[in-house]
Parts: structure tokens; sequence; C-alpha cells
């Protein structure tokens, strides 16, 4: 059932909606999967669960498609399984095309912080910074909304950013937000080879806005400086286009408690203005053996109840952890425990859940998956293929709920 909440706000979504000659929007069928890979999955428990939740976000998206100029905004946060943006890239692919691109959310110059970087970024610098991720406890450079941060190490620090191609063509962007720490009074930003941006502080921001002169696909910043300058990463998005920004938010090793003690991270969150949080995590917390039920959960409504006041009309999305091996040797049972308990939150909660571990078949299916060669060599990452193949799954379960909503709706 709708709280009071969710039913008016889904019910003015939908009278906002509906003009007076509603077209009919044909059903979305989305990329289809490989059927060698059948085998790996359950197709039946491919759903999201208690979606009605989803409702005023589904009623943002038929405008979008329909008539409306505005966006909405995914932020999915994670893991190393996240970071990598594989199976993220699928599904920002996939809904940008058919709900619209309006920009590819957030970045951060992985390679100048010296971790690995998703397929479509670059980062360069001949400038010396040293960097952090929200799972590190080794270091006093804190962390932001992209998990991670870098702290410059000499005067007039600079890097260089680009967007690769990614099947012969590069993505663009004209609007770019900066999360930043330290003594910034100035910067500098270099695009298109002769068209600059400046910006001049009266005090020290924590997130600022450049609205670029024409689209481009990368840039120089510098900030002339002698102080130690934070970078937490930047948001590029599209100024005038209407559709999705899908926001991919992920580190290495990362926990829920990892995020819930970060409190950079939730100081810059909510600018992002998120419509719809995505979570996936769990398999770090499987390493332990000695993890219970409660002490995870506990870590998870933490969690919920710091996205919601970030963002308190976004939906929230959860996801089990997929399926893993536990140091190499047997698939890995606290991930039962994990998955259970979190089902059972948030059937308590009327939270949305994809249960992508059951969807792969659980304890059976891990050793299905290592047997397709859709695990890595570690047993607890993916293939390429297998990260695909996840990010397909998630988008048919979301076009399952928005095919329904227009069934019923429209």
């Amino acid at each position: 059932m709708f709280s009071n909440n969710y039913f008016f706000a889904f019910v003015f979504a939908l009278l906002i909606a509906m003009p007076l000659h509603a077209q009919k929007i044909e059903d979305w069928n989305p990329k289809a999967i490989d059927t060698t890979l059948y085998n790996a999955f359950d197709v039946s428990k491919n759903t999201l669960e208690n979606n009605n939740s989803i409702y005023p976000l589904l009623a943002k998206l038929y405008k979008i498609k329909h008539f409306s100029k505005e966006n909405a905004v995914f932020v999915h946060i994670g893991d190393s399984h996240i970071q990598g943006d594989v199976a993220t890239s699928v599904i920002r692919n996939e809904l940008q095309g058919y709900f619209g691109n309006a920009g590819r959310g957030m970045v951060f110059p992985y390679q100048v912080g010296k971790s690995n970087a998703p397929y479509d970024i670059f980062s360069s610098s001949s400038s010396e910074w040293k960097s952090s991720r929200l799972a590190r406890v080794d270091t006093t450079i804190t962390c932001g909304v992209s998990a991670f941060g870098m702290q410059s190490q000499c005067p007039d620090p600079e890097f260089n950013f680009e967007l690769r191609a990614v099947n012969g063509a590069k993505d663009s962007f004209d609007k770019v937000q900066l999360f930043l720490g330290g003594a910034v009074s100035e910067l500098y930003m270099e695009y298109n080879d002769c068209e600059a941006e400046n910006g001049c502080f009266s005090s020290a921001p924590d997130h600022t806005i450049l609205n670029l002169k024409a689209p481009t696909s990368a840039f120089r910043l510098a900030f002339p400086t002698n102080d130690n300058i934070n970078f937490y990463g930047a948001s590029l998005e599209k100024r005038d286009a209407c559709g999705i920004i899908y926001h991919s938010i992920g580190a290495n090793g990362a926990k829920y408690s990892d995020y819930t003690k970060t409190a950079q991270f939730w100081k810059h969150l909510n600018k992002l203005n998120a419509d719809c949080f995505i979570v996936s995590l769990g398999t770090n917390e499987a390493q332990d053996p000695n993890l219970t039920a409660e002490s995870f959960i506990n870590d998870v409504k933490i969690m919920v109840a710091k996205l919601r006041l970030a963002s308190p009309d976004a939906c929230i999305i959860l996801s089990t952890p997929p399926v893993s091996y536990f140091k190499k040797s047997k698939p890995n049972p606290s991930l039962e425990t994990i998955t259970n308990a979190l089902i059972d939150y948030c059937n308590a909660t009327n939270l949305v859940y994809w249960d992508l571990y059951n969807l792969s078949k659980g304890i059976e299916g891990a050793s299905i998956w290592k047997k397709k060669q859709l695990l890595r060599q570690d047993l607890v990452h993916f293939s390429k293929e297998g990260y695909a193949l996840q990010g397909n799954l998630f988008v048919a379960a979301f076009a399952k709920v928005w095919n329904e909503f227009l069934c019923k709706n429209y």
C-alpha cells in the first residue's frame, strides 16, 4: 500500500502528467539477454519488489518521455562492483537511450588518484596529489560525494580530465558541478582548446557550478594557490537537455558502514537532488564470517535514514549482493544471511528491493557463474560479460515495472 505522502505525490504527478490528448507510449523492450546465459539466473525472480513507492518516479519519467523538459536523477551507490562502472554503464545507457541523456553524472579523476577508472574516463596531472577512498582507514584525507577524495601536495595544482569515446562516440557536457575543499579562492577551467571559465570566491566553497559556453568532452582544472586544495568529484551534465542523469558512485572495499561514517559524503549528497537512490552493497560485509544479520541491518537502517534526509522525496531501491566465493574455496554462505536479512527488512518497511542474489541462483548459482566464466579469477568480481548481464537484468526488471505502470495508467 502507498503511504499517504506517496499516494498524494503520485496522484498529483499523474494529474500534471496527462495532457488533454495523451499519446500512448509503446512498451519499453530493452536489449535482449543472451540466451546462452539463461541457466545462470532465474528470470521469475527478476523483479523489483514492494514497487509502489517507485510510482512517483515513474510519473516523472512519463512526463519526461512525453512532454516535460526536466530531469530525473538516479544515484547508484556501491562498492568495487560499482566503481568499475560496467554494470552501471549498461543501466545508464539503456535508461538514457529510452528517456533521454541529461548527463554522464558523477566522475572522479581516478588515474590521478591512483585507482581503477571506468572505461570512459581518463585523467592525468603534472601536479602531486594524495588520494583516499572511503573504505581506507590509513589516511587523514577526507572523502566526498564520489566516495573518493584527493589533496594537492604542491603549489598551483591542476589536472586534466577527459571522457573517452565509447563505440566510436564521445559524450559531452556543458555544465559542471564541482565538489571542493580547502582554501579555494580561485579556480580556472580550460576546455575546447580556446575557451575558459574562471571562478573567484570571497570564501572557500565546498560546491560550485560552472556553466560552459559550449559543449565539451574534456577540461583542465587549475587552482592558482599555494594552499592545499581538496577535490571530491564533479557531476557532468547537459544544461538544456531533458532526460536522466545517472550518477555511479562506488569505491573498492566499501561497506554500508563506510558510507554512513563519512560526513563529507552526506554533506555533498543532497546537492545532487536525487529522485532515486539505488544501493548495491554487501559483498564486503560478507567477507566477515562472524557477521550477524542484526549488525548488518543496523548499518542498512542508518544508511536508509541518511538517504531520506538527503533527498526526502527520492525512492530507494536496495539490491542484495551478487553471488561470490569465500576465499576462493566455496560459495560464500554469509551472502545468504545478508540477503535474507535485507529482504525481511525491506518487506517490513515497504522498501523496494532487487534480489540479485537469488535471481543469480544463490549458493548453486555461484558455481554456475564460475563455470560460465562470468566470475573473475578472484571469484568475487565479475568479467565484463558478468557485469553486463547484471546491468541488463536490472534494466529488464525496471522496464517490467514501467510497462505495468503504463498499462495501468495510460
